[in-house]
C-alpha cells in the first residue's frame, strides 16, 4: 500500500455569473425574436425559407420516394431480377440564423433507404441505410451555399443475411460537406465535395459530385401544375479510385402553386458502384420507375 492520502477537494468558485450569463442569452434570442417578427417570421421553424433539397436524380432524396427497378447487374447474391426500394428523406429549416439579402439558415434532416427483392418469396429486405444531417446554407440572387455534417450508416436485411451467412460491412462514418447550387432560368446545377473524416470501415473518405437539374415550364395539364423532369447525376469516391457512376431521371411533376409541394412520375436509371453501403465495391446497374412526393 503506498502511503497516498486522498484529500477533500474544495469545490472551484464559478468564475462566471450564470444567471447573467442565462439572462444575456435570453436577451439575445428574444432580440433576434423581435426581428424576425418585424420581418414577419420566425427564428426557429421559420415557415418562409427555401428547403435545402438534394439535386432530382441524386442517390440521396429529400422526398418520400417508392421506386421499382429490374436489376441486370445485382450487388447482391440475388442476381438480375426486378426488386424495390422506399426511401424517406426530409430537410426542415431549423434556424433562421441571419436574415437580410442573405439568407443564413440552419436545415435539420434525416434520410432512410430500404431495398427489397421481388424475386423473393418473401419480398426480402436485402439493406437499409440511414443519414441523419445538419446543412448550413446561404442564399444569394441565384447561388445558395450549403455545409454540410451527417451521420451515415448501413446495415444488411435480416432476411438476406439468414439466406446469404456472411460478415457484414460495419458501414458507420462521419461526413462533412460543401455544397453549391446555381440556378439559371429552368436549369440549376449543383456541385458537392466531401470527406469522411471518422469510419469505422478503413476506406479513404473522399468523394465529389456534379448534377443538372432541368424542370420545365408549367403547362396547361391538371389546372398548370404540370412540368417536364429532366435531370442527371454524377459521382465518384476515393474508395472506388474515383471511377465516376451516373444516375438520371427523366418525367412529369405535378406542383402547389408555389412549387414546394409536388408529385412526380419519372423514369430512372443507374449504372455505377452500388448506393447500397453493404456492397459500396460492387457494380450495379437497373431502370425503373419512380413516385416521388415532396412534402
Amino acid at each position: 500500500m503506498s502511503g497516498f492520502q486522498p484529500q477533500k477537494l474544495r469545490p472551484r468558485r464559478a468564475r462566471f455569473n450564470r444567471p447573467a450569463i442565462t439572462a444575456a442569452a435570453g436577451a439575445l434570442l428574444a432580440f433576434q425574436a423581435t426581428g424576425a417578427v418585424a420581418q414577419g417570421s420566425s427564428v426557429f421553424l421559420p415557415n418562409n425559407i427555401r428547403q435545402f433539397e438534394f439535386p432530382f436524380a441524386s442517390p440521396r432524396a429529400s422526398a418520400m420516394v417508392g421506386r421499382v427497378m429490374y436489376v441486370s447487374t445485382n450487388e447482391s447474391q440475388f442476381g438480375g431480377e426486378w426488386e424495390a426500394e422506399a426511401g424517406l428523406g426530409e430537410m426542415w429549416p431549423l434556424l433562421a440564423v441571419s436574415r437580410g439579402r442573405n439568407p443564413v439558415t440552419l436545415h435539420f434532416g434525416a434520410e432512410a433507404y430500404g431495398r427489397f427483392s421481388l424475386g423473393d418469396a418473401a419480398s426480402a429486405l436485402i439493406s437499409n441505410d440511414w443519414n441523419a444531417n445538419l446543412i448550413l446554407t446561404a442564399d444569394f440572387r441565384r447561388l445558395r451555399l450549403g455545409l454540410e455534417a451527417y451521420h451515415e450508416s448501413s446495415h444488411l436485411g435480416d432476411e438476406y443475411q439468414e439466406r446469404y451467412p456472411g460478415s457484414r460491412v460495419n458501414w458507420s462514418r462521419e461526413i462533412v460537406g460543401l455544397w453549391s447550387s446555381y440556378r439559371a432560368g429552368l436549369v440549376t446545377l449543383h456541385a458537392n465535395a466531401s470527406y469522411a473524416p471518422i469510419s469505422a470501415l478503413d476506406v479513404p473518405g473522399g468523394a465529389v459530385a456534379l448534377a443538372i437539374d432541368h424542370l420545365g415550364k408549367r403547362g396547361g395539364v391538371m389546372g398548370g401544375s404540370a412540368q417536364s423532369v429532366l435531370a442527371l447525376h454524377v459521382d465518384a469516391q476515393a474508395y472506388t479510385d474515383w471511377r465516376v457512376s451516373w444516375s438520371g431521371r427523366a418525367g412529369v411533376r405535378l406542383a402547389d402553386p408555389v412549387g414546394r409541394r409536388g408529385f412526380a412520375l419519372l423514369l430512372s436509371w443507374y449504372d455505377g458502384y452500388s448506393n447500397q453501403r453493404q456492397f459500396f465495391n460492387r457494380i450495379s446497374r437497373y431502370v425503373g420507375v419512380e413516385v416521388r412526393f415532396d412534402l
